[in-house]
């Protein structure tokens, strides 16, 4: 392990493989001697085929696209892993000290923490919303299974040469710098993940070090890569047959080694180390007895557009499913910004109205700051403009539209922002829409999509020409869509839904759209934050995005 528990006592939580024995023969667990090297200890994923420092320093590409790098932040000089809009899980024995979490170079505020009687995780609960997470693996079926895992620090070191052969790599310098890895899971040791270093591994096989504690371990399940372990500890080594030492390294083939109780690995084979990981499918319901619904649905609507007057007006729509839920809305202007430069020609000053099924306003905010002030800086969602709208509401089950208009009746660029406040409660977000004036080129509708759900498929459509069938004029006659993930990558586009390659499934979900001309995107995508955007084919009108979640 990396890091230990500022006590000098064994952790009983802690999964201590192998003891080392000093001269003289008194013993030690793994957890006093992390303590002993606390100053020298921070370390990083080794790999086999190179000791260039600076391989596999960004994120996996190809087929291991996705594989958990996003997922990962810092904690202190470790590795945490976000699993929930809230929360984040590392390795138990790193200890409490830091009081941030930085994720995507953002500080996140750390409130308290839980530490799991049965194995060397402990989650942390921030304050502010974390943008994206990792889904769960919890199916029992880990060994054998390819993996990619991650960590942060140490270089490899230099060659570990035994009898004349070369063996592996002790540890190098620290130098704090996330890598990456492959491998595969050999078996289940106790409640962990045991990993072997093998000189006939995959292309990137991959070792941990000293320091590496909390870093993770993600296995592809039917296309979405999920947490399924947290490193958290490793194989170690004494110098001789009396124990003493001891030594620390990555070694493929442990032969003419000692162990740490004093035995001589022998053998006609190569016979390699390795690390072990705190097993989350092991844990999932006591990490779901913390962080709440794994599986809530949709968090988060966010829509752009050019705010007009009548049918021009931007509208946002939801449906609550289950119990009553905490819903956040805001209606921007004067503080859009791209990159951290202010937008022109936005609205100056929006209005925000809440209506439910049977079209009744139930909620009205002009000014954010004249109503639920503290509340609404309290949730974290005040505007940036008093002259911006924002609102909180305990709704029911059911259906609810936002409208976005200006004040004053002038146009403009507006954001329409929705939030689920209570993902942990038993109620979800199963649709989310948002409708308003579309043009052609830039002059786009652009959704912010925060997807929650780790077993559902999203379906979108973009819809205009059946508009006109509910009374809507000058609707959009040939909607185009595209689907952009966290770092603005297109993951799928479509113009006419009938020409998807998945077309078939769209239809059999019962939402594929009634005009060929309208546009549906339907794909399985793990948690995270996704931009759908809506633009006219050849002409301008209004259009409609949806979002639904498919089982």
């Amino acid at each position: 392990m990396v890091l230990a528990s500022p006590k000098i006592e064994i952790d009983s939580s802690m999964n201590v493989r192998r003891q080392i024995r000093f001269a003289g023969g008194s013993r030690v667990s793994l957890t006093v001697l992390a303590i002993l090297t606390f100053a020298a200890s921070a370390g990083g994923v080794i790999l086999y085929r190179t000791g260039d420092p600076t391989a596999n320093t960004t994120e996996p590409a190809g087929p291991l696209a996705s594989s958990g790098w996003q997922y990962e932040g810092n904690f202190g000089d470790f590795l945490g892993t976000a699993i929930a809009p809230h929360y984040f899980v590392t390795a138990q024995h790193l200890g409490t000290g830091p009081t941030k979490f930085v994720y995507h170079g953002v500080n996140y505020t750390i409130v308290r923490s839980f530490a799991d009687p049965g194995s060397d995780l402990r989650i942390f609960e921030v304050a502010e919303t974390l943008p994206l997470y990792a889904p769960l693996y919890s199916r029992s079926d880990e060994v054998g299974q390819h993996l990619v895992v991650i960590g942060r620090g140490t270089q490899r070191g230099p060659d570990r040469i035994v009898n004349g052969q070369l063996r592996g790599w002790e540890y190098g310098a620290s130098d704090m710098v996330q890598r990456w890895g492959e491998n595969e899971v050999a078996s289940i040791v106790g409640g962990t993940l045991y990993v072997l270093f093998d000189q006939a591994g995959l292309p990137q096989e991959a070792h941990i070090s000293n320091g590496d504690s909390g870093g993770a371990v993600f296995l592809n399940d039917g296309g979405v890569w999920k947490l399924a372990g947290i490193n958290s500890d490793v194989d170690r080594f004494a110098s001789g047959p009396d124990g003493g030492g001891p030594y620390n390294a990555a070694l493929f083939d442990e032969r003419g080694s000692y162990r740490s109780d004093g035995s001589l690995v022998t053998g006609d084979a190569p016979v390699p180390s390795g690390f072990y990981a705190a097993r989350v499918s092991s844990r999932v319901s006591w990490i779901n007895s913390i962080i709440g619904n794994v599986d809530p649905g949709l968090a988060n609507i966010s829509t752009r557009v050019t705010v007009g007057t009548g049918y021009r007006v931007c509208i946002g729509g939801f449906i609550i499913q289950g119990q009553s839920k905490r819903i956040g809305i805001r209606g921007l202007g004067p503080s859009i910004q791209v990159g951290g430069v202010s937008v022109p020609g936005t609205i100056a000053d929006p209005l925000l109205e809440l209506h439910d099924a049977t079209g009744a306003t139930i909620f009205f905010n002009d000014n954010w700051r004249t109503s639920q002030a503290t509340e609404i800086q309290n949730s974290g969602l005040a505007p940036g403009s008093d002259l911006e709208a924002a609102l909180i509401a305990t709704l029911p089950a059911g259906e609810y539209t936002a409208v976005l208009r200006d004040t004053n009746g002038s146009t403009g660029i507006g954001l329409i922002e929705i939030y689920d406040l209570d993902p942990r409660g038993n109620s979800q977000l199963l649709n989310l829409s948002a409708r308003a004036y579309v043009g052609t080129d830039d002059d786009v509708l652009i959704g912010g999509l925060i997807v929650q759900s780790i077993s559902r498929r999203l379906l979108l459509r973009a819809l205009g020409p059946e508009l006109a069938a509910s009374g809507v004029t000058g609707e959009l006659g040939n909607p185009a869509l595209e689907l952009h993930d966290f770092n603005g990558v297109i993951l799928a586009s479509n113009d006419n839904w009938r020409d998807a390659p998945n077309s078939a499934d769209i239809s059999a979900t019962g939402l594929a759209p009634t005009d060929d001309r309208e546009s549906a995107i339907l794909a399985m995508l793990g948690p995270g934050t996704y931009t759908a955007i809506v633009r006219g084919v050849g002409g301008a009108g209004v259009g409609l995005l949806e979002a639904y979640l498919i089982n």
